[in-house]
């Protein structure tokens, strides 16, 4: 198939600068941005979307739609999609690249599939692309994966993985597992040390036998809050993975309400363009901790 009219759902940090590689590439890239705030307006603006106003106009109009959003909202936006082709006839390939686990991709497939619409399920590797940066990898998995090929290099790196729904979703799932299970794992054991008043010491301590990685993970902490919102959906749909294949899903819950946590900070109002670049890790630290001490039972 030819693609050359793109829906992207939503005009998010990741999906706003997919689209904005897309327009570059010459690709036609609508949106819907009906109940959407000012900002995401302007951000959808600024990379080009073209708004059409609602999901009917929306999946007429379109050869494929990409939804890339919370991970928690992925089933919802996918029944109202179904709907809106249902309603329509038109019946765009519908690809799903969010945190979802892989039962989560197949009720995404059942839904998709079950107005007639192609579904491809996919893992997004990778930040959100920079101009003049590597476009992130979209690993693809589906009978019909091989239909983002006509995308490779116009915004995305398609990286084809099986013909299976639920690899894509997998390989997400396991990457982020790691990752941001790693920030939780750092970022609990910081707020202990600043709980008990040995933060200074320890963050001396921990680069002389975590070279490298400790640099990595001080940096996200000072991220962290403006983003947690976004990680508690994904741990639990990492929970939900490993608890399906015998693997406790305790870890990933941890994750979870450690992000939910974060999400409580005055800090998680910030836009990643707004994060104070001057704030340092101790900083962040000391006004999680008074977050922390805030819960109830805390203190």
């Amino acid at each position: 198939m030819t693609v050359q009219t793109i829906a992207i759902l939503s005009p998010g940090n990741m999906g706003g600068a997919i689209g904005a590689r897309m327009v570059e590439a010459g690709l036609d890239v609508i949106t819907c941005l009906a109940g959407r705030t000012d900002y995401t307006r302007r951000k959808a603006a600024e990379a080009g979307f073209r708004d059409v106003g609602d999901l009917s106009a929306l999946v007429r109009e379109a050869d494929m739609v990409l939804s890339v959003l919370d991970p928690a909202k992925a089933v919802e936006i996918a029944e109202q999609v179904a709907t809106a082709m249902a309603e329509t006839g038109a019946t765009p390939v519908y690809v799903d690249c969010n945190a979802t686990s892989p039962a989560t991709a197949e009720w995404l497939n059942a839904i998709v599939t079950g107005v007639g619409a192609k579904f491809i399920d996919v893992g997004i590797i990778g930040g959100a692309p920079l101009p003049g940066k590597e476009f992130p990898a979209l690993a693809s998995s589906g009978p019909d994966a091989r239909l983002l090929d006509e995308l490779d290099g116009k915004g995305i790196a398609q990286l084809y993985i099986g013909p299976r729904i639920g690899q894509g979703s997998a390989i997400k799932i396991c990457n982020g597992a790691f990752n941001k299970g790693a920030f939780a794992l750092y970022t609990s054991v910081m707020l202990a040390a600043e709980h008990y008043g040995c933060t200074e010491f320890l963050r001396e301590r921990l680069p002389r036998s975590q070279a490298g990685t400790v640099e990595r993970l001080d940096d996200a902490i000072r991220r962290l809050p403006s983003l947690s919102g976004r990680y508690i959906g994904e741990m639990e749909q990492v929970a939900e993975t490993f608890e399906a294949i015998g693997l406790t899903p305790l870890i990933h819950q941890g994750a979870a309400d450690l992000f939910r946590l974060l999400n409580e900070s005055p800090m998680a109002i910030e836009r990643r363009e707004e994060i104070d670049a001057d704030r340092t890790v101790p900083e962040t630290l000391r006004a999680l901790a008074d977050t922390l001490k805030g819960r109830d039972g805390a203190g």
